[in-house]
């Protein structure tokens, strides 16, 4: 945390606007969490797509929303994926505990 206020302090003294000391910082060394639909047309060293399971990528536009995702890494892709995920409070829609990974996905992502 005392690096963190360190670097801010450090931005602030730049120009003394703080909104833009916090732009700059997050311009390098930070961590965005976004949705797939908020990445496009974005580029970052690092990506991490959660959840690469055949549950929660659904839909005709699966594919194309997946490509968006594993598109926007530069250097370094993870995809992650689960063998169980407990059933989410409220969930009136089908939910399989047990996952699945979204294998043609992952032989996409291999292939690119």
């Amino acid at each position: 945390m005392e690096n963190a206020l360190d670097a801010f302090d450090a931005e602030l003294a730049v120009d003394g606007v703080p909104t833009a000391a916090l732009k700059r910082l997050s311009e390098t060394d930070s961590v965005r969490i976004l949705t797939i639909h908020k990445c496009k047309g974005l580029e970052f060293d690092k990506v991490v797509v959660l959840g690469v399971e055949e549950e929660l990528f659904w839909g005709k536009e699966a594919m194309s929303e997946f490509f968006v995702a594993i598109s926007r890494a530069k250097d370094h892709l993870v995809l992650t994926t689960c063998v169980y995920r407990e059933r989410p409070a409220g969930c009136t829609k089908r939910w399989d505990e047990n996952r699945t990974d979204f294998e043609r996905f992952l032989e996409f992502a291999d292939d690119n």
